[in-house]
């Protein structure tokens, strides 16, 4: 038994006329969170394990508020069993000396 279904063309055309307008859709979305997330809202986690060391800087997070940034710096960076845990926002930081 053969197949009679056809395949017009205009119907071909319509379906994949309308795949690359959703795909920009999609992708501006995308640049548009990417443009969100931008210095004020990267994070700088210092941290120590104990009293008589200096606090050393473990990474950076990003977060939206300080409750999140305190959220996510204790889930990410638990590895070692830290006394004191630090977050400074990095456009706070003042650069004294540059090379």
């Amino acid at each position: 038994m053969k197949n009679t279904t056809k395949h017009t063309p205009a119907a071909t055309t319509a379906a994949a006329s309308k795949a690359p307008t959703e795909a920009p859709s999609a992708a501006s979305d995308n640049a548009s969170r990417r443009a969100a997330l931008t210095e004020t809202r990267v994070w700088q986690v210092y941290a120590r394990q104990k009293y008589d060391e200096p606090l050393h800087e473990i990474g950076s997070i990003i977060a939206d508020d300080v409750e999140l940034a305190r959220v996510y710096a204790r889930s990410i960076y638990d590895e070692f069993p830290w006394i004191e845990m630090t977050l400074i926002p990095r456009e706070s930081i003042v650069t004294v000396i540059a090379s």
